[in-house]
């Protein structure tokens, strides 16, 4: 039987109180995170990286619209890891995590390495695939409020908890930022 270390680390802190962030306050924070990267890409982009979402022209001319529709997606994906791989190695969260005084733990109790936020970036991007990202959303949302852990696939891939900030014992939650 394979252990899951994170429900161990969860199950050894509970005498410390450490609360485990519930599945709306995680939905809001990655919402609040799409928000703020598409609205600055589309400052950046002076309104552009909307012609991502118009299948309709990419059905009607596909010769025409396949190239801006690709750089458009590739632009989207490359903003969304960057954003969350960096926010993730200088803050330990997302601006949206931290909106919502929550936190990211590694599964032994520690603070995720730096080097490993790159990998949780990368696996959030599935939540921004045309159309399947929003199935795979709402099926990590059933995952996170079925699971004792309250763990998405991702935290299951990384070894993470996602807790209340206030919760964590005073020495790691002095590490945020």
């Amino acid at each position: 039987m394979i252990s899951n270390i994170a429900k161990n680390i969860v199950s050894e802190n509970s005498e410390e109180n450490i609360v485990i962030a519930i599945w709306w306050k995680r939905a809001i924070a990655y919402s609040l995170d799409a928000i703020f990267v598409v609205g600055i890409l589309f400052l950046f982009t002076k309104g552009q990286i909307a012609f991502a979402w118009e299948l309709g022209n990419l059905f009607n001319n596909f010769s025409d619209w396949i190239i801006w529709f690709l750089i458009n997606w590739i632009l989207i994906f490359a903003a969304f890891w960057l954003y969350f791989k960096y926010t993730g190695r200088s803050m330990q969260r997302s601006l949206g995590q931290r909106f919502m005084k929550l936190a990211i733990i590694y599964g032994d109790g520690t603070m995720m390495p730096k080097e490993n936020w790159g990998k949780r970036a990368f696996y959030k991007l599935r939540y921004f695939l045309p159309v399947i990202g929003i199935i795979i959303g709402i099926i990590d949302l059933i995952k996170i409020m079925r699971s004792e852990t309250h763990q998405s696939r991702i935290d299951w891939y990384n070894n993470t908890i996602v807790v209340m900030e206030w919760s964590l014992p005073v020495e790691i939650r002095s590490l945020l930022k």
